[in-house]
């Protein structure tokens, strides 16, 4: 059997002299991209609400009219005349 071993080789590097900070006008358009995605972002939902909020209005008020005859007829005639009411068992085979 043998023994196999691992080595992890872990190297530290100084991570300011890898990467430099942003200066002010990075910072200022990394601000002015940011608002303005925010911005775009905000108007694309409301637009998206008012689009679903239209389409509900327009699916309620279409069941509301299809069945204005049958609330109709349910008004002046409502149920309550002549039921038939039945059970029906099946025998085993």
């Amino acid at each position: 059997m043998q023994n196999y071993q691992r080595r992890v080789r872990i190297i530290v590097r100084d991570s300011q002299s890898d990467v430099k900070s942003p200066g002010l006008l990075g910072r200022l358009v990394a601000a002015i991209v940011g608002a303005i995605a925010l911005v775009v972002a905000f108007m694309v939902s409301v637009v998206a609400l008012a689009v679903v909020s239209v389409i509900i209005v327009i699916a309620v008020g279409y069941v509301w009219w299809k069945t204005r005859d049958l609330r109709r007829r349910l008004r002046e005639k409502p149920p309550g005349g002549r039921v038939i009411d039945g059970d029906t068992f099946r025998d085993g085979d």
